[in-house]
C-alpha cells in the first residue's frame, strides 16, 4: 500500500511540472486610480497607457473610475492593496483628501506616481504632467497679445481645492499683471464639467457679454460658455479652452471648425506615466518631475496638429490590430499545450486511482457506517440541548417579569410606611420609645427600598438586550440635549461641563433611547469621582478614515486603579472605591455600544483622571434591515391590579374632597392604587379641591368636566402610560398651560431625563415625603398665578416684552426681534414656532428656552397674548368682531371670542360696549 502511494505522489509530481508554463519574465501589477474618468480628455489618458502597454503583455493592469467622490476613490485605493499592487498611478481628485492614503502606500514602499494633479505632500516616487503654471502663464501672455495689451478677460476655474485650478489661475494673473491693462473683469467657479459651466455662464450672462476675450481653465468647460453665450445671440465671441484634445468634438476638432478660438494643449501623459512607471519597476534610471510641454492651437496650426493625431491614430490601430493577431495565436498555442499535458496527466491518474478506489472504497464504507451511529448520537443529544435551552429560556423570562413586577410594586407598600411614618415623627406628644421605635422603622425601610433599588437596576441591565432601533440622529442636537441635563447638577457641584466638536459629521444612525442612557451613565459616573471645582468634557471627533465616530466623556477625577480597570465593565463590579449602586452602570454601557456594533474602552491614571471613549461605526451599511428606522419599545403593561383586602376605597366619594373651596387650587390626582389615593386625599384636602382619577381615559374625562390648576400623575397606569398623559396635555392648546407632576415607583434616571424632556414639571419617585410633595405642590401653583397676573397686568397696560424687566442689551435686541417678527405677521393664522425661530435664525429649542428665560412663558403663550392685546385696539377702531378675529391670526370668530373671554372675563362685544361707553 505505502508503495503504490509513492507512486502516486512521483506521477503527481512529474505532471503538474509538466503542466507548468515557461515564465521568461516576471509579471508586474500595475494599478491606476482615476479620480473621474468620464471626459475625453482623462479617456485620452486611458488610451495612451493601454496603448503603451500593449508592449508588455506581461503586465497587469487594474483600473479604477471614482467618479469625483474622495471617499470613494480612498476606498478604492484601499481596496487596490488588497491585489498585491507592485505599483500604484493616482490622479487625485483633490489634493487634501487624498494625501492620507497616497502616502500611506508609498509607506508600505509600493512606488507610486502621481498625474495631472499632486497631493499636499511630497511622498511619492515620480511626477508626471503639464506645468499648470506655466499653461495659465501661456494662455495670460496669448490673451494680452490678442487684446493688443488692452481689455478685459472673463476666467470660468476648476474645482475649488485642485492644484490644476490653483496653478492655471495664478499662472493666469502672473501673465496679466506684467501687462498692466489687460485685467479680469468677471471670474466664474466652477467643477470641470461642461454642463455645470454652462449653467453657470447663463448665469452670468450678462458680464460675459461684456468681456473682450473668455479663458476657461478645460475644453469642455470652455465649451458649455460658448453654448451659452450662442443662445444669448453672441456666436463671435473669443473664447479659449485648455486641452486641446484629438478627435471629433473635441477642442482641436472645434478649433478648426472655428466654434473655439483657441486652446492650450495639455498633454495627458498617459504614455509618459507608463514609461516612467516600467522604468521604476525594471529599476531603471527615471526622472522625478516629468513635466509635460505646452503650446497654443489656434487655426493657424491646428489644421496641421489634427493630421498629425489622425496619423497617429491610424498607425496605433494597425498596431493593435497585429497585437491582437499575436495574442491570439499565443492563446492557441497554450491552449494546445494544456490540452495534451491534461490528457497526459488524466492517463497517468487514471492507472493510478483505479489501482487505490478499490481499498478506498471498501474503508470509507467501514468509516462512514460508523460516523452515521456518531451522529444519530450527536442529534439526539443536540435535540436535548434544544429543550433544555428552551426551558431555561422560559424559566428566566419567568424570573424576569417576576423580579420587574414584584420590584415595582414593593414601591407602593414603602410610601405607605414612610410618609405616614414622616407624619407621625412631626406628632410632639410621642414619647421616647415610640420615637426610636419609628427611627428604627424608617430604617429598616430605608434599606428595604436600596434593595429594591439594585432588582430595578438589575433588570434594566437585562432589557437592554434588544434589538436594535437605528435611525439618524444630529450629533450636536443629542450631544447637547444630554448635557443639558447636567447642567444643574455642574452648577450644584461647580464642576465645569463642556462640550467639543472636532467633526464635520453631522449625522450618526443610532437608537437614541439607548446611546442617550450609554452617555447619560458615562456623565453620571464622571460626576461622581470627579471633585468640585474640577472639569468634565464630552469630545466627539471621527478617525483618519471617517469610517468610526469617537465619543469620549473625559473628566479630572480620582481616576481608577490599575488593579480595577480591567474588569470595571464587568456585571456588579464596583472597585476599591466601594460606592453604593448595584455596580452595573458601565456593563450597561458596553451591552449599548456593542449593540450598535461598536466598542467602549477607557483609559485611565489614578489621581489625573478617566477618558472614556465610545466607539461608534459611520453610516448605516453595517446594520441589518431589521435594526434601522425602528422605534423604541414601551415598557410593557402593568399586571392587573390584585384585589386589596385593607380598605374598599371605591365606595369613598372621589369625585371632590369633604369641602369645595372656589379660592382653593383644584388638583387632579391620577393613580390607579386606592391606597395612594386615599393617602394623597388625608394629607392634601385641607388646602385643595381634589379630584381622582384610575386611569388615563378617567382622567381626560374628569379634565373636560373641570378645569384643573395641577396634575398629579403615576406613571404606570392601566389602560396607558402616565408620559402619554403627559405629552397629551403639553400638546393640547386648552391644558398646555396646566403644570403636571410626575408621582412615580421608577426612580431610575431614563425615566427622569424622558419625564422631564417631555416638559413635565416635577418629577418625584415613591416613596416620596410629605413636605416634599407639598412643597412641591405649592410652588407650581404659586409660580403659574404669578405668571398668569404678570401677563395681565402687563398687556392691560399695553406693554411689550422689552417693558417687562430690566436685561441685558443683547437680551432686548432679542426681545425686540421677536416682538417685530410677531407685530409683522401677527395676522397668518399659520404662524408657529418653527416660522418665528427660523426669521430669528435660531434653533426652536434655543427659542423656547430664550423665552422661558427672559419670560417665563412659551413662546405660544406669549404670541396669543400679543393677539389678544392687538385685538382690543382693533375693536375701538370700530371693526365687525370676524374682522378683528383674522387680523389678528385666529382660524375662526367663535375661537378668537372664546378665548377673548377666557383673558379678560368679558366677550368682545362687551367690551367694545363698555369702553366706548366710558
Amino acid at each position: 500500500m505505502s508503495k503504490l502511494y509513492v507512486f502516486f505522489a512521483v506521477m503527481v509530481f512529474l505532471s503538474c511540472q509538466a503542466c507548468r508554463p515557461s515564465e521568461n519574465n516576471k509579471q508586474f501589477t500595475i494599478a491606476f486610480s482615476q479620480c473621474i474618468g468620464d471626459d475625453a480628455w482623462r479617456e485620452t489618458m486611458l488610451d495612451e497607457m493601454k496603448r503603451e502597454l500593449s508592449f508588455y503583455p506581461d503586465i497587469e493592469f487594474i483600473y479604477r473610475d471614482a467618479g469625483g467622490d474622495n471617499q470613494m476613490q480612498a476606498q478604492q485605493i484601499k481596496e487596490l492593496l488588497e491585489h498585491d499592487i507592485d505599483l500604484l498611478i493616482v490622479s487625485p481628485n483633490e489634493a487634501e483628501p487624498l494625501t492620507p492614503i497616497v502616502d500611506s502606500v508609498f509607506q508600505k514602499n509600493i512606488p507610486v506616481i502621481v498625474t495631472d494633479r499632486k497631493t499636499s505632500s511630497s511622498l511619492y516616487n515620480a511626477y508626471v504632467g503639464a506645468d499648470n503654471l506655466a499653461i495659465g502663464k501661456l494662455a495670460g501672455q496669448f490673451i494680452v497679445h490678442t487684446l493688443n495689451g488692452k481689455g478685459e478677460v472673463g476666467i470660468v476655474t476648476g474645482l475649488k481645492g485642485t492644484s490644476a485650478s490653483i496653478e492655471r489661475r495664478k499662472g493666469l494673473l502672473d501673465a496679466l499683471d506684467s501687462s498692466g491693462i489687460v485685467r479680469v473683469g468677471v471670474e466664474i467657479q466652477s467643477d470641470w464639467e461642461r454642463q455645470t459651466a454652462y449653467t453657470q455662464a447663463k448665469e452670468h450672462i450678462e458680464q460675459l457679454l461684456e468681456q473682450d476675450i473668455i479663458l476657461a481653465f478645460n475644453d469642455q468647460m470652455a465649451f458649455g460658455v460658448t453654448q451659452a453665450l450662442q443662445e444669448a445671440g453672441e456666436y463671435n465671441k473669443r473664447v479659449i479652452g485648455i486641452d486641446a484634445l484629438p478627435g471629433e468634438g473635441n477642442g482641436l476638432s472645434e478649433i478648426v471648425k472655428g466654434t473655439l478660438f483657441a486652446s492650450m494643449l495639455y498633454p495627458t501623459g498617459g504614455t509618459e506615466a507608463i514609461r516612467t512607471a516600467m522604468a521604476i519597476l525594471q529599476r531603471k534610471p527615471y526622472k522625478r518631475d516629468n513635466i509635460l510641454g505646452t503650446v497654443v492651437i489656434n487655426q493657424d496650426n491646428a489644421g496641421l496638429m489634427m493630421l498629425q493625431s489622425n496619423k497617429i491614430q491610424e498607425q496605433q490601430k494597425d498596431i493593435d490590430k497585429r497585437q491582437e493577431l499575436i495574442v491570439e495565436q499565443n492563446k492557441i498555442y497554450r491552449n494546445q499545450q494544456t490540452t495534451l499535458n491534461v490528457l497526459i496527466t488524466s492517463l497517468v491518474l487514471a492507472v493510478v486511482f483505479g489501482g487505490i478506489s478499490i481499498i478506498v472504497i471498501k474503508s470509507n464504507w467501514e468509516k462512514n457506517k460508523h460516523l452515521e451511529k456518531q451522529n444519530q448520537e450527536i442529534l439526539s443529544q443536540q435535540q436535548q440541548i434544544v429543550e433544555m435551552n428552551e426551558q431555561i429560556r422560559a424559566a428566566s423570562e419567568a424570573q424576569s417579569k417576576f423580579f420587574t413586577n414584584v420590584s415595582h410594586e414593593f414601591k407602593t407598600p414603602l410610601t405607605l410606611i414612610l410618609a405616614p411614618m414622616e407624619e407621625l415623627e412631626k406628632e410632639k406628644n410621642l414619647s421616647s420609645n415610640g420615637a426610636d421605635q419609628l427611627a428604627r422603622i424608617k430604617r429598616n425601610a430605608k434599606k428595604l427600598q436600596n434593595l429594591v433599588t439594585d432588582l430595578i437596576d438589575i433588570h434594566r441591565l437585562d432589557n437592554a438586550k434588544r434589538k436594535l432601533r437605528a435611525a439618524p440622529v444630529k450629533i450636536d442636537a443629542f450631544v447637547q440635549q444630554v448635557l443639558a441635563s447636567f447642567k444643574p447638577l455642574s452648577q450644584k457641584k461647580r464642576i465645569s461641563l463642556s462640550y467639543i466638536s472636532k467633526t464635520p459629521l453631522k449625522e450618526i444612525w443610532i437608537d437614541e433611547y439607548l446611546m442617550e442612557q450609554a452617555l447619560s451613565n458615562l456623565l453620571s459616573n464622571a460626576f461622581k469621582f470627579t471633585e468640585p471645582g474640577g472639569k468634565i468634557s464630552v469630545v466627539v471627533e471621527e478617525n483618519t478614515f471617517g469610517d468610526y465616530l469617537y465619543i469620549r466623556v473625559v473628566d479630572n477625577g480620582s481616576g481608577i486603579s490599575v488593579t480595577d480597570i480591567d474588569y470595571i465593565f464587568d456585571n456588579f463590579y464596583q472597585g476599591e472605591q466601594h460606592l453604593s449602586g448595584s455596580g452595573i452602570g458601565l456593563a450597561y454601557v458596553k451591552e449599548i455600544v456593542e449593540l450598535h456594533h461598536g466598542q467602549v474602552t477607557v483609559s485611565s491614571k489614578k489621581g489625573v483622571g478617566s477618558s472614556f471613549t465610545l466607539r461608534l461605526p459611520t453610516g448605516h451599511l453595517h446594520l441589518l434591515d431589521d435594526e434601522k428606522k425602528g422605534l423604541l419599545d414601551h415598557a410593557s403593561e402593568r399586571q392587573t391590579e390584585r384585589g386589596e383586602t385593607i380598605v374598599n376605597v371605591e365606595e369613598l366619594q372621589e369625585e371632590t374632597a369633604s369641602f369645595y373651596s372656589s379660592k382653593a387650587a383644584n388638583i387632579l390626582v391620577v393613580d390607579d392604587h386606592p391606597d395612594i389615593r386615599l393617602f394623597l386625599r388625608d394629607i392634601l384636602e385641607k388646602e385643595y379641591n381634589l379630584l381622582f382619577a384610575k386611569s388615563y381615559v378617567d382622567a381626560l374625562a374628569k379634565m373636560e368636566k373641570s378645569y384643573p390648576d395641577l396634575i398629579v400623575s403615576d406613571i404606570m397606569l392601566p389602560d396607558g402610560s402616565g408620559l402619554e398623559l403627559l405629552k397629551m396635555v403639553k400638546n393640547s392648546p386648552q391644558f398646555n398651560k396646566t403644570p403636571v407632576l410626575l408621582l412615580s415607583a421608577l426612580d431610575t434616571e431614563e425615566s427622569k431625563i424622558e419625564g422631564m424632556r417631555m416638559m413635565a414639571d416635577a418629577y418625584l419617585t415613591k416613596p416620596f415625603r410629605v413636605d416634599h410633595l407639598k412643597a412641591v405642590i405649592t410652588n407650581l401653583i404659586t409660580s403659574r398665578r404669578q405668571l398668569k397676573d404678570h401677563y395681565t397686568s402687563i398687556l392691560e397696560r399695553g406693554e411689550t416684552a422689552t417693558d417687562a424687566k430690566q436685561h441685558t442689551a443683547q437680551d432686548k435686541r432679542f426681545m425686540q426681534s421677536l416682538d417685530m417678527v410677531i407685530e409683522e405677521r401677527i395676522g397668518e393664522k399659520s404662524l408657529s414656532v418653527e416660522d418665528i425661530a427660523q426669521v430669528l435664525n435660531i434653533s426652536r429649542v434655543q427659542l423656547y428656552r430664550k423665552t422661558k428665560n427672559l419670560l417665563n412663558s412659551s413662546v405660544n403663550e406669549y404670541l396669543l397674548q400679543r393677539r389678544l392685546t392687538k385685538s382690543k385696539h382693533l375693536l375701538l377702531d370700530g371693526l365687525h368682531i370676524n374682522e378683528v378675529a383674522e387680523k389678528v391670526g385666529f382660524s375662526s370668530a367663535a375661537y378668537f371670542a372664546a378665548a377673548f373671554k377666557k383673558q379678560f372675563g368679558i366677550t368682545p362685544t362687551a367690551f367694545r360696549k363698555d369702553m366706548l361707553k366710558g
